[in-house]
């Protein structure tokens, strides 16, 4: 399946996420993101895992609203944000970051006629899709550096694990900046931006079961968000 095909259906699912109304319609969202997790074989524990640095903030959004509006509203807002998480690093597992620039580059390319930087924002945005998974080996790896030294995780108290965690963010940032500085000396060594007429070396066309495959998808995600 082209690249092309799966940002679409993204784009279908993440639409889908927001219009579904109840819990019933995001379990079948659910459901239908391990099916295709399956069917690409790709381990749902993986995408837990690679997950794991979105779920401070969902946490914090479900107990916002559960306070705000109660129970039932909390945990939608808090499934619909992890449910989109894991549906992009299922992307990124399912293509690699040269084919999502390039799905990207096709699909925008008539803003380009416009005189937008197409090539330069579809690079920067695949990028931006390839660090989410790097986000959350970071996040491992300051963790683990932090409870060597002592740092309390596990037993300390709600309180205690929050602040803790916090104080990971700054040397989270700093690995962030540290791997974004090698990644721009390396584009610059290989002179990306020297031409000004982007070559590819993915020569996949449209195909009738890559459209059969955006249309099924569509309407799978019509029908979940649909549910009454």
């Amino acid at each position: 399946m082209g690249a092309r095909v799966k940002i679409g259906l993204l784009v279908a699912y993440s639409v889908a996420l927001f219009c579904t109304e109840n819990l019933l319609g995001l379990g079948v969202a659910a459901a239908l993101l391990a099916a295709v997790a399956s069917v690409g074989d790709v381990p749902v524990a993986r995408l837990l895992r690679e997950g794991a640095f979105a779920y401070l903030i969902v946490g914090f959004l479900l107990v916002y609203n559960v306070a705000a509006s109660g129970w039932l509203a909390g945990i939608a807002v808090a499934l619909r944000l992890l449910l989109l998480v894991w549906a992009s690093l299922l992307l990124t597992a399912l293509s690699t970051l040269a084919e999502l620039s390039e799905a990207l580059r096709r699909l925008l390319s008539p803003l380009g006629c416009l005189g937008l930087p197409v090539r330069d924002f579809t690079m920067s945005l695949s990028i931006a899709l390839r660090f989410m998974p790097l986000l959350s080996e970071e996040l491992g790896a300051v963790r683990a550096a932090q409870a060597s030294r002592g740092a309390a995780f596990e037993g300390a108290g709600l309180v205690g694990r929050l602040r803790a965690y916090g104080d990971l963010m700054v040397p989270l940032l700093v690995g962030l900046f540290r791997r974004a500085d090698r990644l721009a000396s390396a584009m610059e060594a290989r002179c990306y931006g020297a031409s000004g007429v982007p070559t590819s070396l993915d020569g996949r066309r449209f195909a009738f079961g890559d459209g059969a495959a955006l249309l099924v998808g569509v309407v799978a995600c019509a029908a979940f968000a649909l549910i009454p």
